[in-house]
């Protein structure tokens, strides 16, 4: 199936080859990837893979300055489940750094 995107083929390719055109998720979807090595098993052959940086929740901006070596290939099922593993780490980071801030019960 390996058809290279519109738009960036280059930075695809390269990041491709760095991965074996293989998805380099090893957890980070939620699933152990037990039965393939602990590396997801998604290729270019039966999937259409993406270039992404390991940090997600970065704007696309940001993720657009990511440079090349630092991006990573990711099938779309564990692109979609770690980017939202990763906004819920964010939203219970922030709700924590909010619970510091605010005067406990006997704080006066």
């Amino acid at each position: 199936m390996t058809a290279t995107p519109l738009g960036t083929p280059r930075v695809w390719t390269a990041v491709m080859s760095t991965a074996g055109h293989r998805c380099q998720c090893t957890g980070a979807c939620g699933s152990k990837h037990s039965r393939s090595g602990l590396r997801c098993d998604a290729t270019t052959e039966r999937r259409a893979l993406l270039a992404a940086p390991a940090d997600l929740l970065l704007t696309p901006v940001a993720a657009a300055a990511v440079p090349v070596e630092e991006l990573l290939a990711w099938c779309p099922a564990c692109h979609t489940k770690a980017t939202a593993r990763q906004r819920a780490e964010a939203r219970e980071r922030a709700r924590h750094d909010d619970d510091a801030d605010s005067p406990a019960l006997f704080d006066l």
